[in-house]
This record gives structure tokens, sequence and C-alpha cells, in this order.
């Protein structure tokens, strides 16, 4: 039995892996239902999403989502991609799946309710050009492939774009203490912040002051409160952590046994901790406490945010911040702040790294058409090999120094939101010789954008990247599509603007905040509560 994965939205395993129903894309109906007599449909699903056809949806642990090409390949995250495993597969295995299933190739099993179109119509034969050659050789259309290939001597840069001469930008000095004081009056309060963020944005900051400071761009302190309203505060949010902490710590063995989500969820973040920034000082070792402390925040941000929970890449964000501060509470709170910058990038359906994507593809092809071009031509404009880069901003590509004042750099939000794109397109500013010279594929760029990890010049790279962005922004043939992605006003208002804050209002007319007397009400069963709950301890 050979079945179009196209024609299929969802796979059901039920009756504990004894039945497998396919869901059909067109209108929501039973495909077909199988019986697998030893309950191992769940061995069979599994195999699909080690090759990445299938995805588990959120709202039904049971029922497992069909991903369509674009799809397949973000789901190889920067932890799951296998560099040499697909250049030396050729992706036979996941275009051979992708195109149908031979069940009865791999499943001895029985099915329920065979559609009258599978009976009725015979197997069509697999066509030749479905399939990549599995032993290497060239076919016929690959020769010619390649030597149309080799008739391209010279890449077209596209249409004419004179793009105003890119400027030699220096880098500043960090912000120091003695600036830093200057800008606190007595009560305590912080004048000038976007001054301050300009000399951030140029230089950084000193070490020493990080830990303060990062509290300021990540929102968890407020630029105008006095010390004893910030103090005030810090108490406050502290609080709260805790109150967040207990309430996961507090889950008896029953409760977890019957929340699949928050299961999955201190599962993966069990696995990720072990094996986050191990090579720094602050995490290495056995029994090292401070992987504990980072556990124990990741799982707090899975009560703090269920809908989001945990997704990997996001204990990678948050190891810097913690060795930083290396305080608990204050160290989560400026995680949030973070993560309220970046969590479009752990959509579930992946929107917000796609559109990244895009903008980032709309930015190349207006200031290096050279570049744009040949990846089109190469089937790589899609811009996936920029995906571990945008993923996790970076953390992968610099040693833990760099990625300090990388970060403090784009928290300031200078020059405009998107700036982490222009980075990207400093990195790649360099390679455009080697992808071009060597005739990279798509799996050959992101094999050697991989490699670049550690080996890129942080200083250079900035420099760069503000270059470009001043390049595009001085030039007279902006349209409103790259206006919008540098932060600028389009020049037609009714153009459609991408949102920039996740419009949640229909969770607000559902969750709202407590009068009162109903947080006092809350507070009256929470005491009797423990109470209660330490008196039967004590029994």
């Amino acid at each position: 039995i050979r079945i179009p994965l196209n024609e299929l939205r969802f796979i059901e395993v039920l009756a504990r892996g004894h039945d497998m129903r396919l869901i059909k894309r067109s209108d929501g109906q039973v495909h077909s239902s199988y019986l697998f007599q030893n309950g191992n449909a769940d061995c069979f699903v599994g195999a699909l999403l080690h090759v990445h056809v299938v995805r588990r949806t959120r709202e039904n642990r049971n029922c497992f989502e069909i991903l369509d090409s674009d799809e397949e390949k973000l789901q190889k995250t920067f932890a799951e991609l296998q560099i040499e495993e697909i250049k030396n597969s050729g992706h036979w295995l996941t275009n051979m799946m992708r195109k149908n299933i031979d069940f009865l190739a791999k499943v001895p099993e029985y099915v329920l309710h065979p559609p009258l179109s599978m009976e009725t119509s015979p197997m069509s034969p697999i066509r030749n050009d479905e399939y990549e050659v599995l032993n290497g050789e060239k076919t016929e259309n690959d020769t010619e492939k390649h030597d149309n290939n080799e008739e391209k001597a010279e890449i077209d840069e596209g249409p004419s774009r004179i793009l105003p001469e890119r400027k030699i930008i220096q880098r500043g000095s960090s912000l120091t203490e003695k600036q830093w004081r200057e800008f606190h009056s007595e009560d305590g309060r912080v004048s000038d912040p976007q001054k301050i963020k300009e000399i951030i944005f140029r230089g950084g900051i000193e070490p020493q002051l990080r830990s303060e400071v990062w509290k300021y761009l990540l929102n968890y302190d407020i630029w105008e409160e006095s010390s004893v309203e910030r103090q005030e505060r810090r108490r406050k949010k502290t609080s709260e952590y805790y109150q967040m902490k207990a309430q996961w710590l507090s889950m008896s063995t029953v409760q977890e046994r019957n929340f699949s989500g928050y299961r999955d969820r201190k599962c993966q973040i069990e696995k990720d901790v072990k094996r986050t920034d191990r090579t720094q000082e602050f995490f290495a070792g056995e029994d090292n406490p401070n992987l504990g402390v980072l556990q124990d925040i990741l799982m707090t941000y899975v009560m703090y945010n269920f809908d989001l929970g945990y997704v990997q890449g996001m204990s990678d964000l948050l190891a810097p911040i913690l060795a930083i501060m290396q305080n608990e509470a204050d160290s989560f709170w400026s995680f949030v702040g973070f993560m309220d910058l970046v969590y479009t990038n752990f959509d579930i359906d992946q929107a917000g790294m796609k559109r990244q994507l895009g903008e980032l593809n709309r930015l190349l092809e207006f200031s290096n058409p050279k570049l744009f071009n040949y990846l089109k031509e190469h089937g790589s404009e899609n811009m996936y090999f920029c995906f571990r880069w945008l993923l996790v901003w970076f953390k992968r590509e610099f040693s833990a120094d760099d990625i300090c004042e990388l970060w403090e750099c784009l928290w300031t939000g200078l020059p405009c939101p998107n700036y982490h794109l222009f980075m990207c397109l400093a990195i790649l500013d360099e390679q455009v010789k080697i992808f071009i010279e060597r005739n990279y594929e798509f799996n050959e760029i992101l094999k050697h954008v991989n490699e670049l990890s550690m080996k890129i010049d942080l200083k250079q790279t900035l420099q760069v990247a503000e270059a470009i962005y001043e390049q595009i922004k001085a030039s007279d043939c902006l349209n409103d599509e790259i206006r919008v992605i540098i932060g600028e006003e389009p020049l037609n208002q009714s153009i459609d603007t991408p949102e920039t804050e996740f419009d949640d209002n229909f969770d607000e007319d559902i969750v709202t905040e407590p009068t009162r007397e109903e947080l006092e009400l809350r507070q009256k069963k929470l005491d009797i509560a423990c109470e209660q709950s330490m008196y039967f301890s004590f029994l």
C-alpha cells in the first residue's frame, strides 16, 4: 500500500499503539485505519519523527502533523542537524518518506478500512525522477545540470541598483563605571537611557558592570525608578519567582503522570541542561550546582509561560545571563525580558523564524544581489543555513565573552529592532568569494557556515553590519518593504507591516486582573492550604 503524504494532514495513534488512523488533508476525515497487532504503531511514527516527516501536535500528544518540505527542513534545528549525514545521504531517506510510505515493506499489519480508490486504482509505478540516485551515480539530467552550471562563468547580479558607498565604521569604548555613575541622580534614578544605549551599542559594557546594566536592558529594572522603588520592585519579583517555583516543586507524582505537557517539557529541560555550556567554568564539572539552578529557572519559566513552555535552544539563551547575574531570581526575570524579544523564534509552526528568514532574504537581495542570485541559482535562497544564527542569536558562533558583547549591543534595539539580520549579512559578506569560487550547493554552504563557529571576528562583523545598515538606509531606491524591515516609516501608509507584538487581547478577555477582594480570598485559601499541608505532613 502506497499513500502520498501530501494527501494527509495528521496521523493518530490510538489504543495504546494498536490502532493508527490517517487523517485526510482535504476534509479532515479518516483516510484509512491500520491495526498493529503487537501494539507498535508508536515505533512506526517514531521513525517518521526521526527523519522529520511528522511532528507531535501540542494539543494532543497522540496526534502527529504531516510536515511539508519547507517545514521539514526547518525541523532540523542547530542541535539536530547532522551535516555529514545529510551530505552523504543526499536526503534520499527524507525524500522517500515524503513522497510515499510503503507500509508493506515495513509493517506487516492489516488494513481495517481501505478507501475505494485504493482498491480499484492500479498502483502507479515510481518515476525515476521522483528520487535521487542512491548509489551516487549521475543521471543524464544531473550531467546536463552540471554542464549548465559550468557555462555560468559569471553570476548575474540582477537589475542594476547603485547603492551609496559603504562607510568605514569604527567601534567605540565600553561603558565604564565612571560613566554609568554619572547618569545616576541622588535618589538612584538613571537619566538619559538613550545615551547609555548608544554608548553600549558602540562599545559594549565593561564586564564588572554587566550584572547591573543588563537588568535595565532586559526590562527587569526600570530606568526611571529610584533606588528605593527599585529595591521594592525586586523584592516583589523575587517573591513572585519563588511562588511559581513552589508550584512545580509541590507537584505530586500522580499530577506529573497525568500532565503530559508538563512531563515532556521537564524531560527536555533535563536533557538540555546536561549539555549546556559545559566547557564554561561556571557550568563545568560533575555535580555542578549551577546546572541545578539553570534547570530550576527553566522549569519555573514553564510555569510562568506554559503556552510556550520550553523549547530546545532556550537553555542556550539563559546560560550566559545566569553566569553573569549569579542570582536565581534576577536571572529568571532577565531571561523573561530576553524571551520577550525572541519568543517568536520558538513558535510551534516556526512562523517567526520563517518571517525572519524571509526578511533576511529581502535584505540580501537589496544589498548584495550577486550573492543573492548565486544562492537562488543553487537552491539556497531560503536562507535556512542561517537558522541557527537567528534561533539562539549567534550563541554557537562566538566565545562567551564575545556573545555577551554582541547580545548587549542587540538588546539596545539600535539602530533598528532587526539589527541581528544585519549581523547575518555581515558574516555572509565575508563568505561570498568562497561560496562562488568553490561552487557550493546548499549542503556545502550549510556545512561551511557551521564550521565558522568560533572563527568569526566580532569587532569586524559589528563594523561591517553597521556599515551595511547605513548603506541601505542612505539608498535613494528604498521600497516600503525594506523601509519597514530596517525600522523606517513606509512611504505608503497602507502597506501591510509585520506585527511586532503578539496581539493577545483574546487572552486578556479570559484572564483579567483580580480585584483586591479576590486577591485577599485567594491568599486566605492559600494560607489555609499551606497550614493543612504542613499539619498532615507531621501527623
